[in-house]
């Protein structure tokens, strides 16, 4: 327990410190977005705070990126002369106006960011280590503390704390409470009270769409535990209960999430989207397509990064193409996935995992079967989607660390029975090492390098450091 306390430490403090040597922890300026909402829900009105300029007021086409570069709100939507957040409330609902009531002072987007990657950070190492001591209890002593620094170091969390900004945060609080859902279910498969269980579960994946709209994709984690619970319950009544208490918690969030939609443009489905402001026209875009799939999938997956002896020791470039109508010229540096962070190829050694525990509980199927569904209904959606950024790798990475983690954690069962641990666990062990490290030294090289531009005496520094040690 020490050594995973001390796991546990170590990343909750290089979150911080990542987030401090990116600008982070200061007074919201002109970049913090959600506060303009705030602001503006103060003012009681649903619009930012910040107005168009004339210049900007006066277009003919205000969309039309050749005429609004030089004046628009970069990434706002703007509808009837005022502009709007299209990315989700939630933030700005859940902690940043609470703070702002409470305290009388400002919430920087950057420490919200931080609040919900520590959140959603140690929610998935502790459902992780539910599992493990339930099931596994005999499972390495080293096995626990190298499992926590995966999840939070070898999952591209770092990302959204390397440049904690409007961008980021909707995705670190998707991440949050995906991840406090799948706690509430665990909870409700295991306690005495599965219906509240899975209200809050219901909730929390709510508040994760209301903050990030492609999280409504994760409803399917729903399916596993309800089919399981239809079955295995005494009475259908609680299933009824359980199923009604998920509809419930989802259905509040979904429901205000259409009527904020409907306040601001006369539409429920509408996010803002059709009128943000970027460097395309965004309402003429094909933003979701199933022939961008290969070339995403080869760029979050396949394509490798290299290394050098020179620090960071990893580098990455953007690789241009891809089918019509695909923004390839924009897609930021990838670091693949699978050549990367070799560790999460350990996820295909879930079936030893499930076949295992599966033995002593049907319930830990339906755990794994519904991180596995979620995983698959995020990724799928960010492989059709038309550009590629580090940041979108947080939205379902995550999930395919803990799936890898789990995955392990049978390996290693596995091994010992037919005796060949001494052969299989160390080279697991090294790949969980690799890339542990790999995601401490890509989150150095993020945006292009964005910690040697902020704290450049940082970077300065570390550079000598390894310099005197040969490297």
């Amino acid at each position: 327990m020490v050594l995973i306390g001390m796991a546990l430490a170590f990343v909750v403090w290089f979150y911080h410190w990542t987030v401090r040597t990116s600008g982070g922890f200061n007074k919201p300026g002109e970049e913090d977005y959600y506060n303009f909402l705030v602001r503006g829900w103060r003012q009681g009105h649903l619009y930012l705070s910040k107005e168009p300029s004339p210049e900007m007021q006066a277009l003919i086409d205000p969309y039309d990126p050749d005429q609004n570069h030089n004046v628009r709100m970069a990434d706002a939507s703007y509808f009837k002369k005022h502009y709007y957040l299209y990315f989700g409330p939630a933030p700005a609902a859940i902690l940043m106006l609470p703070y702002d009531l409470i305290t009388g002072r400002e919430l920087g987007s950057t420490t919200a960011i931080y609040v919900f990657c520590v959140t959603g950070f140690l929610a998935a190492s502790g459902l992780w280590l539910s599992i493990r001591c339930r099931y596994f209890p005999s499972s390495s002593i080293l096995l626990g503390p190298l499992g926590v620094l995966m999840l939070g170091l070898g999952t591209h969390i770092l990302a959204l704390e390397r440049r904690p900004l409007v961008w980021e945060l909707p995705i670190s609080m998707g991440f949050a409470f995906s991840m406090l859902a799948f706690v509430a279910i665990d909870i409700g498969l295991h306690g005495k009270r599965p219906v509240l269980a899975m209200g809050a579960a219901g909730l929390c994946l709510g508040l994760a769409v209301a903050a990030r709209p492609i999280c409504v994709l994760g409803t399917l984690i729903f399916l596993p535990p309800l089919w399981q619970i239809r079955r295995r319950a005494p009475t259908t009544s609680q299933w009824r209960r359980c199923a009604l208490a998920v509809s419930s918690g989802l259905g509040i969030c979904l429901m205000a999430l259409f009527v904020y939609n409907f306040a601001r443009f006369g539409n429920l489905l509408e996010f803002g989207q059709d009128y943000q402001l970027s460097g395309v026209y965004e309402s003429k875009m094909n933003h979701f397509s199933i022939s961008y799939i290969p070339h995403n999938f080869y760029l979050y997956y396949i394509h490798p990064g290299s290394w050098s002896r020179k620090f960071p020791f990893v580098s990455a470039s953007p690789v241009a193409g891809g089918a019509p109508g695909y923004l390839g010229n924009w897609s930021e540096a990838i670091f693949g996935l699978g050549t990367t962070f070799p560790f999460v190829w350990i996820a295909f050694a879930l079936p030893l995992m499930w076949y295992s525990a599966s033995r002593a509980d049907w319930r830990v199927r339906v755990m794994i079967g519904s991180v596995i569904l979620y995983y698959l209904a995020i990724c799928l959606a960010i492989l059709m989607y038309f550009i590629t950024t580090e940041r979108y790798l947080a939205d379902f990475a995550p999930s395919l660390g803990l799936l890898a983690v789990c995955g392990w954690l049978g390996l290693e069962q596995w091994a010992q029975l037919i005796r060949w641990n001494k052969i299989i666990n160390p080279i697991v062990a090294t790949a969980c090492i690799i890339t542990i490290t790999a995601g401490i030294l890509v989150s150095f090289e993020y945006h292009n390098g964005m910690l040697r531009e902020l704290s450049p005496q940082v970077w300065n520094n570390m550079a000598r450091f390894f310099a005197r040690m040969g490297l």
